[in-house]
C-alpha cells in the first residue's frame, strides 16, 4: 500500500471520526435539556401537590360557621336562662367565653362576670378546657355564694355544651386557683352543672 493511499485513508477516518463527535453533542445536549425539562417537570409536580396538600390543610383549618348556647343567671340569681349565639370560628370555646363577656341579648337575665374581665386563652386537652382569665375577674368579682355559683355555672354549663369539653378549669393569668371568692372549690375541674338550667 502507498503512503498515498495510507494519507487518504487516514484522512477518511479522520472526517469520520469529526462527525461521530460532532453528532454528540447535539445528543447530549438534546438529553440534558431532557433531563432538564423532566426534573422541571417534575419539580412542577412535587409543587403543584405541595400547593394542593396545603391548600386542602388550608381548607380544613378555615372557620365554620355555627350555633352555639350560652348560659346566664336570671334576674333572681336562681337559674340560667339559655341563649343561643351564632360565631364563625375555629376557636369555638374562645368565642363562646367571649359572648359569656358580652353579657346576654335578652332581657330577663344579667352579666354575671365583672367588667373588666379579659380572657387570655382556652386550652383543651383530656375533656378538660383550661380558661385563663385576667386577674379582673377574681379581684373584682364581689358576689357572694350564690354570685360564685352562678358565674362559674354559666362558663362549665356554657363550655361543657361544646363537644369534647368535660369539665372545665378556672385560671387566673396562667394559675390555678382555690376559689373566687371562698364559696365554690375550684382548685380542681368543674363538671357540668346542670341543676342550675332553667327548664
Amino acid at each position: 500500500m502507498t503512503g498515498k493511499k495510507i494519507r487518504s485513508m487516514l484522512f477518511i477516518l479522520m472526517m469520520g471520526m469529526m462527525l461521530v463527535l460532532a453528532g454528540c453533542n447535539p445528543e447530549n445536549g438534546t438529553q440534558e435539556s431532557s433531563s432538564s425539562t423532566m426534573s422541571s417537570s417534575s419539580s412542577s409536580s412535587s409543587s403543584t401537590a405541595s400547593s394542593s396538600a396545603a391548600g386542602t390543610a388550608k381548607s380544613s383549618d378555615q372557620a365554620v360557621t355555627r350555633k352555639i348556647t350560652v348560659y346566664f343567671p336570671d334576674e333572681n340569681g336562681e337559674k340560667l336562662i339559655a341563649e343561643t349565639r351564632t360565631i364563625h370560628s375555629k376557636a369555638v370555646c374562645e368565642d363562646a367565653v367571649e359572648e359569656l363577656l358580652k353579657g346576654p341579648e335578652k332581657k330577663g337575665s344579667f352579666a354575671i362576670f365583672p367588667k373588666k374581665t379579659k380572657l387570655i386563652g382556652v386550652t383543651l386537652k383530656n375533656g378538660t378546657a383550661k380558661v385563663n382569665f385576667n386577674r379582673a375577674l377574681k379581684e373584682d368579682f364581689t358576689g357572694g355564694s350564690t354570685g360564685e355559683e352562678m358565674l362559674v355555672g354559666s362558663l362549665v354549663d356554657t363550655l361543657t355544651a361544646i363537644e369534647g369539653v368535660k369539665n372545665v378549669q378556672i385560671l387566673i393569668e396562667g394559675k390555678e386557683i382555690d376559689s373566687l371568692s371562698g364559696h365554690l372549690d375550684l382548685s380542681t375541674p368543674v363538671g357540668p352543672m346542670k341543676h342550675l338550667i332553667a327548664k
